[in-house]
This record gives structure tokens, C-alpha cells and sequence, in this order.
């Protein structure tokens, strides 16, 4: 009985050797084929990708906590806590534009703040084409909130060419510099199927220097190439074109147009057409009226005048002919005035960072974790600005 219990035991005994070490011969197997699994994964995610969490990882909290970890990495001139706001240099029907300073590298820009509204992607498209003439507002930068979008743009000191002209219009060799710069700037838009419809002396600005910057590319037209054209009542009572007022369709003649009314203002310190507030009453002069000419002006310059001002678009100067070759650009050298080697006429002052005392609301989160209305393809930063 004894030996018989004790053989029992015995092989109780042996029994469960053997199976702890299948157990742990199971666990190698196991450690094993986990270790092969992990090195296939690391083959297929290479060390700068991350592998793929279960999809409870991008659940609730945390997936919110990687987007926003991620959205603080951005670089710093693509938000609006990297800016301080000094005072509002203008504002319109979908924004305002600000002084402000890039704190990193204390540098002045012009802050665009606008509404998101799918139309300012025409604007973006724009400015990264105007960095290609310096007669161009440049933009270093566009970003956007959630429910903002904003454009950072060089600084032009030297104010508009209406704030310039309070103290009366300027000397004839001063129009001739800067309607040259501005024939430059346009046959550069107009090249690349670019319309502006909204010349004026307000969207005509002066850099530190005292060169002609056009802005405020909010209102063009896209893809205006040979007999393309667009229609739209688009841009400011007083310089639009007969036929942009009568709603017609028209092309980049509606620029020359405009480029005219603001030669005559800024050498005759008047419009050449009624520009009161009665809006029909602007039409109505600007479709059937005839300029008048002082008798002190040179004949050079009316001549240039009346030939942006015809009426008949196809007859206008800029689209029919080649403008640079007009009598009254007789002195300029065009590739040194392209080179900026002409010295300009005016030197604007140093800028003020003075506050206005204006409201400077400006919604201070960036993109944040729950974005909505996100404009696809909007931000950059100009690579000559990047950090």
C-alpha cells in the first residue's frame, strides 16, 4: 500500500515537471512570436512615423489632447498671440487692417483680419502672385481661427496716396513717377490674367521708401486672358468704368480706367466726373460727361488723360497701345524705375506704433481642437520670411 501510494505521488510529481516546462516552452513560443510581430511593425513604421493606437486611443480626451499638442507646435508667426496690435490703419465691409508687431523678431506688419467666407481665397491667390513685382503689396503670411482668417502683410509707412494728397496735388514730374510705378504694378497683375477693380488713390500706398505699393486684393478677377472677360459691379462709385457701372462685360481695361481717374486726381486734385453721394447721379456723369482740362497742365499729360479715360473700352490706352511708349513717360527709364533705382519723389516719415485708442477686438485662440468652417489650403508663410 505504501509503495503504491508513494508511486502515486511520484508520478504527481513528474506530472507536473512536465507540464511547467510546456508552460514555459509555451511562453518562449509566445515571446517569440510576439518579438517577430514586433519587428515586422518596426519595419513597416519607420522610427519617425508612429504606429497606430488602438481605436479606443482616439477616443474622447485623448484624441482632442494630440491635435492640440500638435497645433502648439506651429510655427509662431501663424498665431494671433504672437502679434501685438497697435491701432487700425483702415477698416471695410469684411475687416479691418492693423499696425502690429511680430514680438519675435520686432518687426512691424499690416494685420488683414476678415470674415471666412470663400472669397478671400481669390485674395490669397492674389498676394502670393503680387510678391513677384515690387509694386505690389506682399503678404509673409496667412493663418486662420475659427472663425477668422487673417493675411500678415508688409508694412507700407508711407500712408495712401489720398493721406498724402490732403496738402493738394502733386507736381507733374511727382505724377509721372508714381503713374509709372503703377503702369508697372498693373501690366504685372495684368500678365497674369489678373483684374484688380478697385484702383484708387485709398488701395495706392507708399512704402518706407516712398515706392507705390497697390493693395487690397479682396475684389479681383482671376483668369482674365485675351478676349476672357468678367461682369459685376465691383469696386468704388467715382472710379469705376462706364462699363462696369452699366454692367457689361469688361476686361483689364477697366484698370486703365481707373489708373486715369487717379492720375487726374492726383495732378488736378479733383474727380474729372460728378463724385458726390448720389450714386445715379456719378453714373450718369461718368457714362455721358467729358473731363475738363486746366490750361496749366501740359499737353502731354492730357493727352495721356484722355486716352485711359475713353469711353469705349476696346479705344482705351493700356489695352490698346502700349502705354510705356505715351510722350508723357518719354523721361523714364523703365528697367531702372523697375530696379527701384530711381530715387521716388517723396520720403515718407518714420511710423508711429501709437495706439489709436480704437476697438482692437481680434479673437485671440488659434485653431483650436474643434475647428469648424477651416478654409482648405489657406495658411503659408512667404519662405523668404520663415524663421
Amino acid at each position: 500500500m505504501t509503495l503504491a501510494i508513494t508511486g502515486r505521488f511520484e508520478e504527481s510529481a513528474m506530472e507536473r515537471k512536465y507540464k511547467k516546462l510546456n508552460i514555459l516552452e509555451e511562453d518562449r513560443k509566445m515571446a517569440g512570436e510576439r518579438s517577430q510581430e514586433s519587428s515586422e511593425l518596426q519595419m513597416k513604421w519607420p522610427k519617425h512615423h508612429k504606429r497606430p493606437r488602438s481605436p479606443q486611443t482616439f477616443r474622447g480626451g485623448s484624441k482632442r489632447r494630440k491635435r492640440c499638442r500638435a497645433q502648439a507646435r506651429r510655427p509662431a508667426p501663424l498665431k494671433i498671440s504672437s502679434y501685438e496690435v497697435h491701432k487700425v490703419l483702415g477698416r471695410g465691409s469684411f475687416g479691418k487692417v492693423m499696425l502690429a508687431t511680430l514680438t519675435s523678431r520686432k518687426q512691424l506688419v499690416a494685420l488683414k483680419v476678415l470674415e471666412k467666407r470663400p472669397e478671400i481665397m481669390k485674395e490669397h491667390r492674389a498676394l502670393k502672385i503680387a510678391g513677384g513685382s515690387p509694386f505690389l503689396c506682399h503678404a509673409y503670411a496667412a493663418f486662420q481661427s475659427k472663425l477668422q482668417a487673417f493675411f500678415v502683410l508688409e508694412y507700407a509707412s508711407g500712408g495712401s496716396l489720398s493721406t498724402v494728397m490732403e496738402n493738394g496735388p502733386f507736381p507733374t514730374s511727382t505724377v509721372m513717377f508714381y503713374a509709372a510705378e503703377m503702369v508697372c504694378g498693373l501690366q504685372f497683375l495684368h500678365s497674369r490674367g489678373i483684374v484688380h477693380r478697385d484702383i484708387k488713390l485709398e488701395n495706392i500706398l507708399l512704402d518706407q521708401n516712398g515706392h507705390i505699393k497697390i493693395c487690397d486684393f479682396g475684389l479681383v478677377a482671376h483668369n482674365i486672358f485675351g478676349n476672357r472677360t468678367t461682369r459685376g459691379r465691383i469696386g468704388t462709385y467715382g472710379y469705376m468704368a462706364p462699363e462696369v457701372m452699366l454692367m457689361k462685360e469688361y476686361n483689364a481695361a477697366a484698370d486703365w480706367w481707373s489708373l486715369g481717374v487717379v492720375i487726374y486726381r492726383m495732378a488736378i486734385g479733383r474727380s474729372p466726373f460728378y463724385n458726390g453721394r448720389v450714386r445715379t447721379m456719378v453714373q450718369e456723369s461718368t457714362v455721358s460727361d467729358e473731363p475738363q482740362y486746366p490750361e496749366w497742365i501740359s499737353p502731354e499729360l492730357q493727352d495721356l488723360l484722355e486716352k485711359l479715360l475713353k469711353k469705349n473700352p476696346q479705344h482705351r490706352l493700356g489695352t490698346n497701345g502700349n502705354i510705356r511708349e505715351h510722350p508723357f513717360f518719354a523721361s523714364i527709364n523703365w528697367v531702372e524705375l523697375e530696379s527701384l533705382k530711381v530715387k521716388p519723389p517723396l520720403q515718407p516719415r518714420m511710423p508711429s506704433t501709437d495706439s489709436s485708442g480704437s476697438s482692437l477686438e481680434i479673437e485671440k485662440d488659434n485653431i483650436g481642437c474643434n475647428d469648424i468652417n477651416i478654409l482648405s489650403g489657406f495658411s503659408f508663410i512667404n519662405p523668404n520670411w520663415q524663421e
